[in-house]
């Protein structure tokens, strides 16, 4: 029984949040996981590709819209990533041995690969995401150990965190990432750009104006802050 706790306290958890934007990343299996998993991958901004041998009225809407691409084709092992490039793969199919099939492929071609229903093999699970106006996620995860109390966490979590956030935090996040681009331009070193985006934290003007839901003036007053440090 030692033993057992020892390795349960060496596998810890790393939870990171990966850039995905501009990259190739291939679904496959086009059932209630598969659609799980291109929901998630939507905020992402990354090129989705599904193969999978048949799919469900939501997926069939998103390739209409253009929202992801799709290659059917009834799978026997996992040759055809050979034809891509993907930066992950994702194997939702409900054949165990093909997902492990498609996870040892991916691998190979040095690629983040996870299969839904083997943690094990995987480089990386899946959290039970609360997503606040796509602007703040917060992850609840369990590393694969039981997804479904990572989401029944996520949701008792989610009810104390939707109060905690309020409107002028979001605000504000969307103007430090504004002020942080304008910054790049004007300030040489990432220090002075630190301290800079701490001083648009705390200006009293820009509080009031976030707080007055402004958001297009208070941008306008990080260029003139800009503008100061000449």
């Amino acid at each position: 029984m030692e033993s057992i706790n020892i390795k349960e306290r060496q596998r810890k958890l790393l939870i990171v949040d990966l850039n995905l934007k501009g990259n190739l990343v291939i679904v496959v299996g086009g059932g209630n996981e598969g659609l799980k998993k291109v929901n998630a991958l939507l905020t992402q901004d990354c090129k989705i590709l599904l193969v999978s041998d048949s799919t469900n009225k939501q997926i069939e809407d998103y390739i209409k819209g253009g929202k992801i691409a799709f290659k059917e084709t009834k799978l026997t092992n996992a040759d055809f990533l050979k034809k891509y490039k993907p930066f992950m793969v994702l194997a939702t199919t409900d054949n165990r041995e093909l997902n492990r099939r498609i996870v040892e492929q991916a691998k190979k071609m040095r690629c983040y690969a996870y299969a839904a229903d083997d943690p094990e093999v995987s480089d990386f699970a899946f959290g039970s995401v609360i997503n606040i106006e796509d602007t703040v996620q917060i992850a609840v995860s369990t590393g694969g150990r039981s997804p479904a109390m990572a989401r029944k966490l996520r949701m008792q979590a989610e009810k104390v965190f939707k109060r905690l956030i309020k409107k002028e935090d979001i605000y504000q996040i969307k103007l430090q990432d504004f002020a942080r681009r304008a910054a790049k331009a004007k300030i040489a070193t990432f220090p002075e750009r630190r301290k800079f985006l701490y001083s648009v934290m705390n200006d009293n003007h820009i509080k009031q104006l976030i707080k007055a839901g402004n958001l297009k003036k208070a941008q306008k007053r990080v260029i003139e802050m800009l503008g100061d440090l000449n």
